[in-house]
Formats: structure tokens, C-alpha cells, sequence
């Protein structure tokens, strides 16, 4: 992962987009995006993705604090097991 988040000229890079073509349709066939807490920005820019494609988002994990953007999403689980016993 080292190797690959510091690629020079990672815009112009077609590896890069390859894998933001697989990230981008893997999105687009889900039904459901699950967010996993604490992520990195990239998994919050799919979350808004998928929120904007109509997806079912789910985030488990504690909240720091009140962020009127997480209102993406549908449930909210403070851990993997409530999510379990959930479905």
C-alpha cells in the first residue's frame, strides 16, 4: 500500500484509475455500503458516493461528536456485535 499511495503523477497514473473504475463499479453493483469506524478519507469520499447513488449506508463505530454529514446514513451501530444481532 506504501508503494502504491506514493506514486508520482498518481492523476495521470492508468493504475490508479483502473482501480477507481473497480472501487466505482463494485459501488455501483452493492445494494448497501458499510462504513467502519475510524476510517480514512477515502472511505468517507465512497460513503457520499454511494449516498449519492441512493445506497443503503450503514455506519458502525463511535461517533466523535455531532457532524450533521453523517446523516447519510440510514443506521448507526456503536459496534460490530449491535450490527450482528441487527440482522
Amino acid at each position: 500500500m506504501e508503494k502504491f499511495e506514493s506514486i508520482p503523477d498518481w492523476i495521470t497514473s492508468p493504475a490508479v484509475k483502473e482501480i477507481f473504475d473497480i472501487d466505482m463499479n463494485a459501488l455501483r453493483d452493492s445494494e448497501n455500503l458499510i462504513l467502519l469506524l475510524p476510517a480514512g478519507k477515502s472511505a468517507h469520499i465512497e460513503a457520499g458516493a454511494a449516498y449519492g447513488m441512493g445506497k443503503n449506508c450503514i455506519v458502525i463505530g463511535k461517533l466523535e461528536g455531532t457532524d450533521s454529514l453523517y446523516m447519510i446514513f440510514n443506521r448507526f451501530y456503536d459496534t460490530i456485535d449491535k450490527f450482528i444481532a441487527s440482522l
